[in-house]
């Protein structure tokens, strides 16, 4: 659970452990996603489960536009792993930066599982 308050601050909980807090001081750190702007992304809303392991693999992702930052940033927790929600064009880029970066990656596994997730997102999109 998260919720924003009016202050700013993030209050978060957890439901399967029960751990929480409050985070503040976000505001203009890399983490503040506010000034984002994904209104030019293309194509209709899609609604994508991902699993939490390749979802990692994502947030990793060091080279995303503002729409693919703003995709990652409001991704939503399920009991399957994690649902993604915005515009096709944003989940191709997506896929885009992935493939990037798996290239100049030099861990194996990693390179692997950023690949799987190029893999589950372009299905889910051919399927969509």
């Amino acid at each position: 659970m998260v919720l924003c308050r009016s202050n700013g601050e993030i209050a978060w909980r957890c439901d399967a452990c029960g751990d929480e807090g409050v985070i503040s001081g976000r505001e203009r750190s890399p983490a503040d996603v506010s000034g984002l702007d994904d209104s030019y992304a293309r194509g209709g809303e899609v609604t994508l489960p991902l699993a939490r392991e390749l979802f990692e693999a994502i947030r990793g992702v060091l080279l995303l536009d503002d729409a693919c930052e703003l995709l990652v940033a409001r991704a939503e927790g399920s009991a399957a792993g994690v649902v993604l929600t915005g515009r096709t064009g944003v989940f191709e880029e997506l896929v885009e930066y992935a493939a990037l970066e798996a290239n100049a990656e030099p861990d194996r596994r990693r390179v692997r599982l950023l690949h799987e997730t190029c893999t589950a997102l372009g299905a889910a999109l051919a399927g969509e």
